[in-house]
């Protein structure tokens, strides 16, 4: 079957919508499959959960700085290009680590792995912006967010299931298969969306023009406030990724088997407050939403930091505050993001790759500090979470909503 292969004023296929959204999916099931897997893994290893839950970090820095790489190349070499690229680098990388004898290779190769990740999706973004326009790329990426939030409560079930029928190295058996089959996707149904005369007008386009862009979005004093915000409140999210295992099989003594249902009861919350937000947008601005969001996600961090601090070991009194710490980033998350683009109307795609980059970043090195302050106890985790909700609400209440020209100077 050869490649589809197409410009952006052909119809798109009917079933692209589930093709982009089965490689998304990619990112979750990378970062959450494994989690189950992380305390065997350790004693396999020879090292400390902690130790191993640096993977996680290394992780999300490799594929924002895959996104950031990605995306301009994809506009320059084609998108199935670069998504074959990525794929390869992730399939090769999900089968050495299958051999990996200590934790430092094993934190690098994860790194390497995520890059090629982050190539592989961020085409996704590009190819809905080349096609689609108005409602119809709204529902498009509507489907595509949706299989990312259900993504999260799949990927622990099958990880687990995996970690007790045939050991951790499944898992990765698993992710090397599923890169395949992404690989497929890629060559042989995914359309390649620009154009052979795009490509070779962007590829002599000077490169300082991606760097100019970008130094454009660096300037924009006000929506550096709504991404600091963001990144903040996601970082909340990424501590959290990073420390469950510890949290619950360490901590709480959950077992394995048992870690989806707690892991995936914050992803349901998250989802249901992404329908409320659809529906708050109705009546309100986002901006307004967005504040609200943060200061709601403010008083769950305190409550998290509280309960810790009684001494109590009871896991109700770290679930209750932790789905609401969690589930408001579904109001945040949409809000931020539409104001933050709402000043990049011409140069939306490098403004689009920083942004994701960025939030990925700032939750590499949130995990890894927290995971660097670990004391055996809650604390440190709750603490750091209430500090990115603090800073998340300066941010927003003294620079993103500063009176200032929407259009950024120069």
């Amino acid at each position: 079957m050869p490649p589809i292969s197409m410009s952006a004023d052909k119809t798109p296929p009917r079933w692209l919508a589930v093709w982009l959204a089965a490689l998304v999916a990619l990112t979750p099931f990378s970062i959450d499959s494994y989690l189950p897997a992380i305390p065997a893994m350790a004693d396999a290893l020879g090292t400390a959960v902690a130790r191993v839950q640096h993977s996680v970090s290394s992780f999300l820095l490799g594929f924002a700085i895959g996104q950031l790489l990605g995306g301009p190349l994809s506009d320059r070499w084609g998108r199935r290009l670069v998504g074959t690229i990525g794929l390869l680098v992730y399939i090769a990388t999900s089968l050495m680590v299958l051999f990996a004898s200590h934790v430092d290779h094993l934190i690098i190769l994860r790194f390497l792995q995520a890059i090629g990740g982050g190539f592989a999706t961020v085409i996704c973004a590009a190819i809905v912006r080349d096609l689609y326009q108005g409602r119809e790329a709204a529902k498009i990426i509507s489907m595509i967010s949706t299989m990312m939030l259900v993504a999260p409560l799949i990927a622990p079930v099958i990880g687990s299931l995996l970690l007790t029928a045939a050991g951790w190295q499944s898992i990765f058996i698993f992710l090397m298969l599923y890169g395949a089959a992404m690989l497929v996707l890629v060559r042989f149904l995914l359309p390649e969306t620009v154009s052979r005369f795009s490509r070779a007008r962007r590829q002599r386009t000077s490169k300082s023009s991606l760097v100019r862009n970008y130094g454009q979005v660096l300037r924009n004093r006000r929506a550096l406030g709504f991404l600091a915000a963001q990144s903040c409140v996601s970082g909340s999210m990424f501590i959290y990724i990073t420390t469950a295992p510890f949290v619950f099989m360490e901590f709480f003594e959950v077992p394995a088997s048992h870690f989806p249902i707690y892991f995936g009861t914050c992803v349901l919350g998250l989802i249901c407050m992404v329908q409320v937000n659809i529906r708050l947008l109705n009546f309100f601005e986002p901006r307004n939403i967005l504040l609200v969001g943060i200061i709601l996600q403010g008083l769950g961090c305190g409550l998290l930091l509280l309960g810790t601090m009684t001494g109590v070991k009871e896991i109700l009194l770290w679930m209750v505050p932790l789905v609401i710490v969690i589930a408001c980033i579904g109001i945040t998350g949409p809000n931020a993001t539409a104001c933050f683009l709402e000043f990049f109307p011409k140069i939306s795609g490098s403004a689009n790759a920083l942004y994701g980059a960025t939030i990925f970043i700032t939750g590499g090195l949130l995990g890894g500090i927290v995971n660097g302050l670990h004391t055996g106890t809650l604390v440190p985790i709750a603490g750091s979470m209430l500090a990115c909700a603090t800073v998340a609400l300066l941010a927003v209440v003294f620079v993103a909503r500063a009176r200032e020209p929407i259009e950024p100077p120069g």
